[in-house]
């Protein structure tokens, strides 16, 4: 036997603990091991709820937000048909500026206010195509006088970010064909 390997079995036997101890001292240091990775599973747990609670909160805005101003929209709808179906007589009538500016600023403070919250109008432009996500056909009818269908807008649509809240209500005008 060697002299290290007799000065070990001494130590060992003239120590008893010290193996009990190194045992000891290897199950700590894997009761840390997991008590530290359960930490951290519990620490992403509550990470993870953060975020999902923060993404719950940011969808129940955005309905919420949706809703109203799909109500607006119709309060505008009815704001530019009220004033597309004022008469020439009461336009020209005495006192009817004052009237119709005032219809004008309320029509105009919607628009701004939907602009400032992130709306976009959908107008179609003169030679846009008939797009069945952005345009609703109401009516659809037959002229000599177009060679490519078009589009007449009867009432504007409205987008926020990639969302259409209301298409825009339009009349496809297309080439009467001959048929004969």
């Amino acid at each position: 036997m060697s002299e290290d390997e007799n000065i070990t079995e001494q130590n060992t036997e003239q120590n008893p603990s010290t193996n009990e101890e190194n045992i000891e001292g290897e199950k700590v240091v894997e009761d840390i091991n997991y008590f530290k990775d359960k930490l951290l599973r519990a620490q992403a747990d509550v990470q993870n709820m953060r975020r999902r609670m923060q993404e719950d909160t940011e969808e129940r805005v955005r309905i919420r937000m949706e809703s109203l101003l799909s109500d607006l929209i119709r309060i505008a709808d009815y704001m530019e048909a009220g004033l597309s179906a004022i008469p020439e007589s009461i336009q020209q009538a005495k006192h009817a500026d004052a009237f119709l500016a005032g219809i004008s600023a309320i029509q105009q403070e919607l628009d701004r206010v939907f602009q400032f919250h992130g709306v976009t109008f959908i107008v179609p432009q003169e030679n846009e195509i008939f797009n069945p996500e952005q345009h609703e056909a109401i009516e659809t009818t037959e002229s000599e006088e177009v060679k490519e269908p078009k589009m007449e807008l009867l009432s504007r649509g409205y987008s926020i970010g990639n969302k259409i809240l209301r298409p825009a209500k339009v009349r496809v005008i297309a080439n009467k064909e001959d048929e004969g």
